[in-house]
Order: C-alpha cells, then structure tokens, then sequence
C-alpha cells in the first residue's frame, strides 16, 4: 500500500480535509503523514477509516490509483462484453488462449479456468453449433455452490451462464441473490450486475415457457429499475417486457420490442440493436 500514500494526500487535499479531520484514535495524524509520504503502510482497517473521513469509496480510490483504466479481470469482462455482442468467436477464441497460458504456469488458477469456461459459454451463445460440455457446467455449479457468499465475478458467472442450466437451478440461484439486499442496493456496480441477471432471467423464462417465473423476474427488475439510473437496461427491460407480453398473448409486446429498438438505434448502439432484431424476428417467425 505505500504507492498509494501520495494518491491518498492528494484526494484527501482535493476534497478540503486536513490533516487533524482524518485523524483518528487508531490514525494518528504522524501515522497519516508517513504514509502520505510514501514512507510507511497503514493496515488495511486504518486504510479504510481514512478513506470515510475523507467520503471516498474504495472504488472511486482504486480508479484513481488506475489513472481510471480497467485492468485485470475487469479489462478481460470488458473485452468479452464487446466480442460477445459482435459475435466475435475468433476475438473469444484468442481469449481463451491467452487465459489457457495461465493456466499452464499454474494449473491451480481457478480465475483463469473459469474464464475460459465463461469464453466458451459466450462462443457458444454467438455460434449455435457450438455446445457446452458438461464437465465445464458442473466445474461452474461445483465452485459456486461451495462458497459461502457470492461475490462480483460469481454473479458474472450466473449472469451470463443462464441459458446452459435448467430454469429450477438459475430460480434458486437468483432468488439468493435477491435476498442479499446490503450487497447490491447501493453498490452500482453489484447493482448493475443484478439488474442484467433478473433481465436475463426473463429473457430465457420467457423463451422456455416458463411465464410465472418470468413474471416474478419482471417484477423484481422493476424495483431495481424504478429510477432513470440506468437508461441501458431500462431500454432492454422494456424489450423483454414486450416479449414477455408477446408470450402471453398481447400483441401490443410486439411495439414495446420496437420501440427498444430504436432507442438502441438512436442512440448509435448498434449492435444492441441488430441483436435484439435478430431476436425479435425469430420470436415473431
């Protein structure tokens, strides 16, 4: 931690607190200085303290410490996120085999064998010939249902591996994470990645018949998107509102699904929009 004393002095220095202000019973102010100085570490408990004096969230700090760049894991879901909607199975294929390096140096990088397995879970939504094996699904459901608590990149997991499971299996392991309200009500991004997953869950209810669970889905994603936050997923809910719709009976889904469109349209994403074409067009043969 001593490369970020220097970040810290001038967060701290930005947001107008002194010296004295973050100062606390466990901080003194010559433990601060040192550390701000880059001469010495403070304890992570400490770390933390001095970041609420200041009202910086540990998020906010670490972009900071980035020069606001992705790196790591969260580089990698990026990369995969813009393959995925171009349909890019040799960009996912090269993802793969950079992630298989890894592994060869250590065969006991449990991050890097669950991303492959999650690369190819993208290959095979992009390339309908393609399959999942079932040593990957069961390595995936093995390695979730042994932790304790769910954490960013398991919901990643979950959230984008809802077509390879049956719907009973994806109910229960959403309907955990719904119940972690502390963990995703005001954390945006957790809050993000929950919103996708119950959209998610419409989506492949929907498409599977399974209206009642689509429906309870439908309803918990309207709550987490009861505000204007995030003007994307509200654009694909109001898409898999319209399906849901369609599957029921009433045609006026049908416009709902359009007008999603054309927002993705307007608004240049283009992909967004050729893949919910593409999808409304099979529902609709």
């Amino acid at each position: 931690m001593q490369d970020y004393g220097p970040i810290f002095k001038e967060s701290r220095i930005n947001r107008g607190f002194s010296l004295k202000q973050v100062a606390c019973g466990d901080l003194s102010i010559s433990q601060l200085s040192r550390f701000e100085r880059g001469e010495s570490d403070i304890s992570l408990n400490k770390f933390l303290l001095a970041l609420q004096a200041i009202q910086l969230s540990l998020d906010e700090f670490m972009n900071r410490a980035n020069n606001y760049k992705k790196h790591g894991q969260k580089k990698l879901m990026s990369q995969m996120a813009v393959y995925h909607y171009q349909k890019d199975v040799q960009g996912l294929e090269k993802m793969i085999q950079e992630e298989q390096k890894k592994l060869e140096k250590d065969f006991t990088d449990i991050q890097a064998k669950l991303n492959i397995i999650l690369f190819r879970g993208m290959i095979c939504q992009c390339d309908d010939t393609r399959t999942m094996s079932k040593e990957d699904l069961d390595f995936v459901i093995d390695y979730l249902f042994q932790k304790e608590n769910w954490e960013i990149g398991d919901l990643i997991l979950i959230g984008n591996f809802y077509t390879f499971y049956p719907t009973p299996l994806m109910s229960r392991m959403v309907r955990e994470i719904l119940k972690r309200v502390d963990y995703y009500s005001e954390i945006s991004t957790n809050r993000n990645l929950v919103e996708c997953t119950l959209i998610n869950m419409i989506e492949i209810c929907t498409e599977r018949g399974e209206l009642e669970e689509a429906s309870f889905f439908e309803k918990e994603a309207e709550k987490l998107l009861s505000n204007e936050r995030n003007a994307y997923h509200r654009t694909v809910f109001l898409y898999e509102k319209g399906f849901l719709k369609y599957a029921k009976g009433d045609f006026s889904g049908i416009d709902d699904m359009k007008n999603a469109i054309f927002c993705f349209e307007v608004t240049g994403a283009i992909n967004h929009a050729k893949y919910y074409q593409s999808h409304m067009e099979k529902v609709l043969k």
